[in-house]
């Protein structure tokens, strides 16, 4: 008697989480590189945090699959977090607006996580995409596959995580269970919600890379970046990681404390260097007391801690003689 083939399991259903804020101009590329994955089945939320573009209007006409979720404006990370209480899917995944995916992407993070039950969330390698000499970004194309593998970022990744995000939020795939584990983002982050995000999923499961390039990052000219914050957001972040779970990771393998002394040295030392540039001096001045402390013998942060010291005393002295 003939056997008869089993029928092949259903595939699991993936939400798709777009946060987006005045993104008019871009979202429908984001939402046509979901269009293109070909899997099912699969939601797609926009979560418009207060846009005043039209953004809702335009995906409502020409998307109408996408289920939009309208919220007053509250930053990426309660949007995001909006999208999680929303989402029905067993595999989360994030596209910011501006953003985009290869083919292909939904379809090789559901078959690995599939075969990888130990695995909570997938993450891959993406291309920053840049503009033309005229500002135009045109459609790219994702880089050969032939690409190595890199078994260091793949596990526990608490470590690597502490001395650089390596983690991009649109490239990520996790279960629902880890989401619900995890919690939300903090809103209290105006940056570097997802840094922190990605430290605490480090905390409770292992996180794999995928070799292949499956998104795109679309990097703003240098023009159009704003000003540097009042606080060292990520700085903060990794060192309120250091005082929650200190330097070893949950497979027990620690850090040298030179190393994430470094670390925190560079977080502090850059963002000194962009305020005493831009004249916030006394940010400056705090940053690099910040950077001696973490590495005494830095020349470069003596320095710049001296030369903000004479600005500042410069200023208070031009101040008192008006």
């Amino acid at each position: 008697m003939e056997q008869q083939a089993q029928p092949l399991p259903p595939k699991a259903l993936v939400s798709v989480i777009i946060p987006a804020f005045n993104a008019r101009a871009f979202v429908m590329d984001a939402i046509r590189s979901v269009r293109a994955q070909h899997y099912e089945p699969i939601e797609v939320l926009l979560i418009d945090d207060g846009s005043t573009d039209g953004t809702a209007e335009v995906v409502e006409r020409e998307a109408p699959e996408v289920r939009i979720i309208r919220q007053a404006n509250g930053g990426v990370a309660a949007a995001r977090n909006r999208g999680l209480a929303e989402a029905r899917g067993e595999f989360i995944t994030f596209l910011d607006a501006d953003d985009g995916w290869f083919p292909g992407k939904l379809l090789a993070q559901v078959s690995y996580l599939t075969a990888h039950p130990e695995v909570g969330v997938a993450f891959h390698r993406w291309l920053v995409w840049r503009p033309d000499d005229r500002g135009v970004y045109h459609w790219p194309s994702p880089p050969p596959e032939n690409l190595p593998a890199q078994p260091e970022l793949s596990g526990w990744l608490y470590l690597p995580l502490l001395l650089d995000c390596v983690v991009h939020t649109s490239t990520v795939m996790m279960r629902r269970s880890v989401a619900e584990a995890v919690g939300r983002f903090d809103t209290s982050l105006v940056i570097g919600e997802d840094y922190d995000y990605w430290l605490r999923v480090s905390r409770i499961c292992p996180i794999h890379k995928l070799a292949p390039v499956y998104s795109f990052y679309r990097s703003a000219p240098a023009s159009l970046t704003s000003a540097p914050k009042k606080q060292n957001f990520e700085y903060l972040v990794v060192q309120r990681a250091l005082e929650t779970w200190g330097l070893t990771a949950p497979d027990g393998k620690s850090l040298p404390i030179a190393q994430i002394e470094s670390r925190l040295a560079k977080l502090a030392r850059d963002f000194g260097y962009a305020h005493y540039h831009q004249g916030s001096i006394t940010l400056a001045r705090e940053a690099y007391l910040a950077a001696v402390k973490h590495q005494p013998a830095n020349m470069r942060a003596w320095l710049y801690l001296v030369r903000s010291g004479f600005r500042s005393m410069f200023s208070s002295t031009s101040g008192r003689g008006r």
